[in-house]
C-alpha cells in the first residue's frame, strides 16, 4: 500500500514537472512576431514542382521533398501555418516579387535576386557542376567546351553561371527536361546542381549516359527568400532556422538521399 502511495505521488510530481517545463518553454518569437503572423494567417510558399530531391509533385499531386519536409519542420517549431504552391522555378521568383508568395522552398541569394529579395541565413549547401555526354572527350572545365549550346534551366543559377562564362545556352523550363535532353543527345552539355542530377540518374536509369566534369563550378547556399523590405518575416524565418538542429536536418537529408552529405 505504501509503495503504491509513493508511486502515485512520484507520478504526480513528474506530471507537474513536465507541465511546468511545457509552460515555461521559451517561444523563439516575440509578441510582435506573433501579432504579425496572426494578422497574416497563412504563409503561402512557392515550392518546386520538378526539382527532386528538394521538391516535386508525387502521383497524388502532393508536393514532397527535402524542402517541403524542412518547411514543415519550421512550421512545427514556430507554430505557424503554411500552404505550399508547386510551380515552375520562374513562377516561384515572379510570385515572390508580385506578393503572391511570402517565401519560397529555398534558393541561392544570387546578386540579381538581391535587387528584389531579402534572404535568411543559409541552411544547406549544394554543389553545381558541368555534365557532358560520354562521347564529349577531353572536357575538364568550361574552358574546354567546344562551340556548342549548354543546357540550363530558366531562372536557375545554372543560367547565370553560363551567361557569366559567355557560353551559348539552350534554355529549358524544367530540371527533368534538361537532364533528359543530355541523356537523349539533344544537347551535349548541361549545368546543374549535383543532387538533382544524381536523383534522375538513379530514377531514370541513366548510369553511363552522363559524365560529370571534374571542375566544381559553384557551391551554393540555400536560403529562404522574402520580398525586399519584409523584415518582419525575415526575422521570423531566421529564428525558425536557428531552431532546427543539425541532427534534424540530417534526418531529412537521409530520408531523401539515403545518406548524410
Amino acid at each position: 500500500m505504501r509503495k503504491n502511495f509513493i508511486s502515485i505521488w512520484a507520478l504526480i510530481i513528474l506530471i507537474c514537472l513536465l507541465g511546468l517545463a511545457a509552460c515555461t518553454a521559451k517561444d523563439p518569437l516575440t509578441p510582435e512576431d506573433r501579432a504579425w503572423l496572426q494578422k497574416k494567417g497563412v504563409l503561402n510558399i512557392g515550392v518546386f514542382k520538378g526539382y527532386p530531391p528538394f521538391g516535386f509533385v508525387d502521383q497524388d499531386g502532393k508536393p514532397v521533398g527535402m524542402s517541403i519536409d524542412y518547411w514543415n519542420l519550421l512550421a512545427q517549431k514556430l507554430k505557424i501555418n503554411v500552404k505550399f504552391h508547386p510551380v515552375t522555378f520562374v513562377k516561384q521568383l515572379k510570385g515572390l516579387e508580385s506578393g503572391e508568395f511570402d517565401s519560397l522552398a529555398g534558393i541561392f541569394p544570387m546578386p540579381d535576386r538581391q535587387k528584389t529579395m531579402d534572404f535568411t541565413r543559409s541552411f544547406y549547401s549544394i554543389n553545381t557542376s558541368l555534365f557532358v555526354a560520354p562521347d564529349l572527350k577531353g572536357i575538364r572545365s568550361l574552358k574546354d567546351l567546344p562551340d556548342i549550346a549548354v543546357g540550363v534551366v530558366e531562372g536557375d543559377s545554372s543560367q547565370d553561371l553560363a551567361q557569366k562564362a559567355n557560353l551559348k545556352t539552350q534554355v529549358f523550363t524544367g530540371y527533368e527536361e534538361t537532364v533528359m535532353a543530355l541523356a537523349t543527345d539533344k544537347v551535349k552539355a548541361i549545368i546543374l546542381d549535383e543532387p538533382v542530377l544524381a536523383y534522375y540518374i538513379k530514377t531514370k536509369g541513366l548510369e553511363g549516359k552522363i559524365r560529370k566534369v571534374p571542375q566544381l563550378l559553384m557551391q551554393g547556399w540555400m536560403t529562404l527568400p522574402v520580398k525586399e523590405g519584409n523584415s518582419q518575416l525575415l526575422e521570423i524565418l531566421d529564428k525558425g532556422i536557428a531552431e532546427v538542429s543539425p541532427k534534424e536536418w540530417r534526418a531529412i537529408e537521409e530520408k531523401w538521399v539515403g545518406r548524410a552529405k
